[in-house]
């Protein structure tokens, strides 16, 4: 049987590779938007909608071997 704290830290660690995605999808998509605002380019959505879902999976790529690399320490 699983205790309260268990599903806690589940809860904690989906929450976290949710907020990592989202946060990084989004900032990456937005510096992408402004770049090709300012020279005039453009895009359809699926463009924008390919490099949110690519920044986000460069972005969690990245947490996790930061934190891989932390408990090998």
């Amino acid at each position: 049987m699983l205790s309260s704290v268990d599903l806690q830290l589940e809860r904690l660690l989906i929450f976290s590779v949710l907020i990592i995605f989202f946060g990084v999808g989004f900032s990456g998509m937005l510096i992408t938007f402004i770049i090709n605002a300012v020279r005039k380019k453009q895009k359809n959505g699926l463009y924008y909608l390919l490099s949110f879902v690519i920044f986000g999976i460069i972005g969690l790529a990245l947490a996790t071997f930061y934190f891989y690399m932390i408990l090998i320490k």
